[in-house]
C-alpha cells in the first residue's frame, strides 16, 4: 500500500515538474524567435542604410570660382567632369532674384557663365545643374557663392544734381542704353537706402532716395547700362553729397 502511494506521489511530482517547465521552454522558444527576427530586421535596415549612402552621388569639388569685370564667371573643378544634356546655370542675388546668364564655355575642368548687371562688391550664388557626380553616373547640383568684381562699361556719368532732398539726377556723358536696370544706394556709413529709378533716358537717369538728409553722402550704383557699341551691360557708380 505504501509502495503504491509513493509511486502516485512520484508521478504527481513529475507531472507538476513538466507543467512548470513547459511555459518557460515555450517562452524561451518564443523569445529566441523574436530575437532572431529583431536581429534580422536590424541587419536589413543597416544594409539598406549602407546601400543608400553608397548610392548617393557626391558633388564634384570646385577648386575656384572667379568673376571678371568683363562679365565672366569662371568655375574650375579639382577633377575632370562630365556634363549631361540638361546642363543649366542660374545666378541669384542675396534676395533670391534671378540674374540673366548663360553658359558660354565648358570643358572637362572649366565652365564659364556669361552674365550682365552684377554690382561690384555684392554677393551672388551660382547653381549649376546637370553635372555628373563624382565617381557616379547620377547628376548632381553644384552651388557656390561669389563676390562680383564689377562690370566694366564705357558709360560715364557727368554731373549729378540733388533736388528737393529726394531725387538725384545723373547726367550721362554719352547716350546710355538699359536692360533690366536697377539701382542700389548706400550712405556714408555703408547702410543700404531705399531707392528706385523713376526715369531713365539716353541722356540721364533720375533716382528717388528715401529719407535723404542734408550733409549726408550717398553712393549710387546703376546696373544694366551700356553704350550703343557695347555688347554687355554693366554698372555705373556716382557719389553725391546733399547740400
Amino acid at each position: 500500500m505504501m509502495k503504491k502511494n509513493l509511486k502516485k506521489i512520484a508521478a504527481g511530482a513529475l507531472v507538476l515538474s513538466m507543467v512548470a517547465t513547459m511555459p518557460t521552454t515555450a517562452l524561451a522558444k518564443e523569445d529566441g524567435t523574436n530575437l532572431t527576427a529583431q536581429t534580422a530586421g536590424q541587419g536589413a535596415k543597416k544594409q539598406k542604410t549602407e546601400e543608400s549612402k553608397k548610392a548617393k552621388p557626391k558633388a564634384q569639388e570646385v577648386a575656384k570660382i572667379t568673376c571678371t569685370s568683363a562679365g565672366k564667371v569662371n568655375v574650375s573643378f579639382k577633377q575632370k567632369v562630365t556634363y549631361t544634356d540638361d546642363l543649366n546655370a542660374v545666378i541669384r542675388d542675396v534676395d533670391g532674384k534671378e540674374i540673366s546668364c548663360k553658359i558660354s564655355k565648358k570643358n572637362k575642368r572649366l565652365l564659364t557663365v556669361s552674365v550682365s548687371g552684377l554690382v561690384k562688391g555684392q554677393k551672388y550664388t551660382l547653381e549649376i545643374e546637370g553635372i555628373l557626380g563624382k565617381d557616379s553616373t547620377q547628376a548632381v547640383d553644384v552651388k557656390k557663392t561669389f563676390t562680383a568684381k564689377g562690370m566694366k562699361t564705357q558709360s560715364k556719368v557727368g554731373k549729378a544734381t540733388v533736388s528737393n532732398k529726394k531725387f538725384v539726377v545723373l547726367k550721362m556723358k554719352s547716350a546710355a542704353y538699359y536692360k533690366d536696370a536697377s539701382v542700389s544706394v548706400v550712405d556714408g556709413d555703408g547702410q543700404s537706402c531705399d531707392a528706385k529709378i523713376v526715369k531713365k533716358a539716353k541722356g540721364n537717369i533720375k533716382v528717388q532716395i528715401s529719407n535723404m538728409k542734408k550733409g549726408n553722402k550717398y553712393t549710387i550704383t546703376i546696373s544694366g547700362v551700356k553704350t550703343k557699341k557695347e555688347k554687355n551691360y554693366g554698372s555705373i557708380t556716382k557719389t553725391v553729397v546733399v547740400k
